[in-house]
């Protein structure tokens, strides 16, 4: 397929920001503008911001017609904030970015873009990650099961995607309702959307490092990770008749809340990034 053809496909990038973003969301942008597929759309909604992030992104905004700035009148969440970027985009794939996350391959959408166009049957297309500090210093990476094969056979055990890494076809998601907006998949509505998307069309992850995972903070908070690790079995139950492994990824994801529920009463110290490396290697 000509490629000059496959690059007049739009990508609508959606980037949800609240709080204090503006000391991380330079990268995020910059790394967008960075990109050799120069056919996007960014589109930076606020859903709470409290520091200067909006008078940065205006700056951009000044130099670059592509990027866009939406502003929610109260705090709708995340699953709501996403929804309302993909109501509001204009591109046929829509691709995310997180405020404090980055793009280091330049040819990720470029990528990306080629595939899904040359590949009709895939809806979702995810890249490998770098985990950095909030200093930007590399603590470990590790790429994701690569085609729809293995990409099915471990989904139910954990979601085989990083968020910030994605692009999918819009139309497949806006048949399919968008992210779900529940209380049951809030902090897991990434990994709800991949197992809707696996019952219409296959998943595939290339095999590049192509974003840096910011983690921050200092430790992880026990009562978020919990909740998400007692929804994952919510999603579990929900999707078992669509996906192979159902009784093992079951007893894993009970094995995995009483394995971190120990670590947390442990008198040492777990800092965040070698949890989540342990949880990354082995869960």
């Amino acid at each position: 397929m000509d490629k000059d053809i496959n690059m007049e496909k739009l990508v609508s990038i959606i980037l949800p920001t609240w709080k204090n973003a503006g000391e991380y969301i330079n990268r995020s942008i910059d790394s967008v503008i960075a990109q050799s597929n120069s056919n996007w759309e960014l589109l930076i909604i606020d859903d709470g911001l409290t520091d200067n992030t909006e008078e940065i992104v205006k700056e951009y905004i000044k130099k670059d017609r592509r990027i866009i700035f939406l502003k929610n009148e109260k705090n709708l969440g995340i699953q709501k904030t996403l929804n309302k970027g993909i109501k509001e985009s204009k591109g046929e794939y829509i691709a995310r970015i997180d405020d404090d996350d980055e793009w280091v391959d330049t040819d990720k959408l470029k990528k990306q873009v080629e595939f899904l166009n040359d590949n009709s049957g895939h809806v979702l297309v995810g890249t490998g990650v770098i985990v950095v500090n909030e200093n930007g210093k590399e603590l470990f990476r590790y790429l994701l099961p690569e085609s729809d094969m293995e990409i099915r056979n471990k989904i139910l055990t954990k979601s085989c995607f990083i968020h910030s890494s994605i692009m999918f076809r819009k139309n497949v998601v806006v048949d399919l309702g968008g992210y779900d907006e529940s209380k049951e998949t809030r902090h897991v509505e990434d990994y709800d959307l991949w197992l809707k998307l696996g019952t219409v069309g296959k998943l595939v992850n290339l095999p590049t490092y192509a974003v840096k995972f910011t983690l921050r903070g200092g430790s992880i908070s026990s009562t978020n990770k919990l909740g998400q690790f007692k929804k994952n079995i919510i999603l579990i139950k929900k999707y078992k008749n669509k996906y192979p492994n159902y009784f093992g990824a079951l007893i894993r994801a009970y094995v995995r809340i009483v394995v971190y529920g120990f670590i947390l009463k442990l008198p040492i110290k777990f800092t965040l990034n070698k949890l989540t490396k342990f949880y990354k290697e082995n869960w």
